[in-house]
């Protein structure tokens, strides 16, 4: 039996940090510092999701470029949603990997009928497959041994 994103959701919670397009990169950069998170959903006004802004984003948008993140705001930094990727609570963690792996993504919003109800990272997925195969490991010890 498969893990889905819902029943990670489950576990790790729901809760996404999200911030607007007008606020500087230096506002975001200490949101996530203080939050120790690598990504925010970034939302519109009527708080739908239109893009995210990561740590590399930051660096390598505005840092490596020699720019000031207090002069730089997310609009400009953010990677717009038609250039990302979504997930639905549905879906098993073990195609968020190949996702995730393949397109080179560190962190995957999570949809369900075009709301935004979390986020997951690479971190949470590989925590998940390896919680997921210890368990399996240890059924099949059991079942070896005859103490099931």
């Amino acid at each position: 039996m498969s893990i889905t994103v819902g029943d990670l959701l489950k576990s790790k919670g729901y809760g996404v940090e999200t911030i607007t397009t007008p606020e500087s990169i230096l506002v975001a950069i200490q949101r996530m510092s203080s939050k120790h998170i690598g990504c925010l959903a970034v939302v519109s006004d009527g708080g739908a999701l239109i893009g995210i802004l990561s740590e590399r984003d930051c660096l390598w948008k505005i840092v490596a470029e020699g720019k000031s993140p207090a002069d730089h705001i997310v609009q400009e930094t953010m990677t717009p949603l038609e250039q990302m990727r979504t997930v639905t609570p549905s879906i098993a963690v073990e195609e968020c990997m190949e996702l995730m792996s393949g397109r080179r993504h560190r962190h995957l919003p999570v949809l369900e009928e075009g709301k935004l109800i979390g986020m997951i990272s690479i971190g949470d997925v590989v925590k998940a497959l390896i919680d997921s195969q210890k368990a399996m490991i240890s059924s099949l010890e059991k079942y070896i041994t005859g103490t099931y």
